[in-house]
């Protein structure tokens, strides 16, 4: 496989869900857009996200995009961007601990949101 694709289902509030999407993700003009179905390109990867109007689903169908910032400093200003407070828990694997901090941005009506996180580096354990 080369492409990987999602598909956010939107019974209704197409428009505005493609508004808050355009502020994440590139749309993707092409063969695949067309009215009640939009195309995005998700940054620095081969994912494409197609949002579509669904009117013979029964109702719409929800999804959490996720990204990670490389520090907490880009965090802390993607945080002041979309007035979203950071948020944050200790975690651990077998050997290491670090801490997690993350934002969440509700999409409209909460067909989608964007969660974008920051982890500290693993400490050893002692």
């Amino acid at each position: 496989m080369v492409n990987y694709s999602c598909y956010l289902v939107c019974k209704g509030h197409l428009a505005v869900v493609k508004n808050f999407l355009s502020k994440f993700f590139k749309e993707k003009k092409g063969k695949y857009n067309h009215p009640g179905w939009v195309s995005f390109k998700v940054p620095n990867s081969k994912m494409n996200v197609h949002l579509m109007h669904g009117k013979d689903q029964p109702l719409t169908k929800n999804i959490t995009f996720e990204a990670s910032c490389k520090s907490k400093e880009q965090l802390e200003k993607l945080a002041k961007r979309y007035n979203s407070k950071i948020e944050s828990f200790p975690a651990s694997t077998d050997n290491s601990s670090y801490m997690f901090y993350y934002i969440e941005i509700p999409g409209p009506k909460n067909i989608c949101k964007i969660e974008i996180s920051y982890a500290t580096k693993p400490k050893k354990k002692v």
